[in-house]
């Protein structure tokens, strides 16, 4: 999988993960959801999340999981295995760095972090599974990318024999 793929895919999804997280957050918080808090919190959250799934192999790492949970590659169990792992990842690291920068760190921080996390990570992996399809299309549109799921197909060599 090659980094523009990977800066390709980690822009998309971080747009999402971060615009949902940025607008569910406030609202599971019992705030008032802020217009500039939402687009500064979508733009930094999408810098940081492209960076991450850029720099960490976050959708290797995610393929496998799903297949040694025992779903076959390409499957349906599989494309929604895959993306708990890549939802937990980005999740965790998005809302550590949004929650930071939005609140500081102190000495409730950490109960501030993880007191929404089960209902947003819930609603990030619901946006996520919906949106991520799109996303690999796009990347692979944009990166000129074929990318293959389950068993090779034969070369078309061996085929006229």
């Amino acid at each position: 999988m090659s980094l523009a793929f990977r800066v390709a895919m980690g822009f998309l999804m971080s747009v999402f993960l971060a615009f949902t997280m940025s607008l569910f957050s406030p609202i599971v918080a019992g705030a008032a959801v802020e217009p500039m808090g939402l687009l500064m919190g979508t733009l930094s959250g999408t810098v940081i999340g492209t960076v991450v799934m850029a720099a960490l192999p976050v959708i290797p790492l995610s393929m496998k999981f799903a297949v040694s949970c025992g779903a076959k590659e390409g499957s349906l169990s599989w494309f929604l295995l895959k993306d708990v792992l890549l939802c937990t990842i980005m999740y965790l690291i998005l809302s550590l760095c949004l929650n930071a920068m939005v609140s500081g760190i102190d000495a409730s921080f950490v109960n501030r972090w993880l007191a929404p996390a089960p209902l947003l990570w819930i609603i990030c992996y619901v946006v996520a599974i919906q949106v991520e399809p799109l996303c690999m299309f796009l990347s692979c549109k944009i990166t000129r990318t074929q990318l293959s799921f389950g068993a090779p197909e034969a070369a078309p060599e061996a085929e006229g024999r």
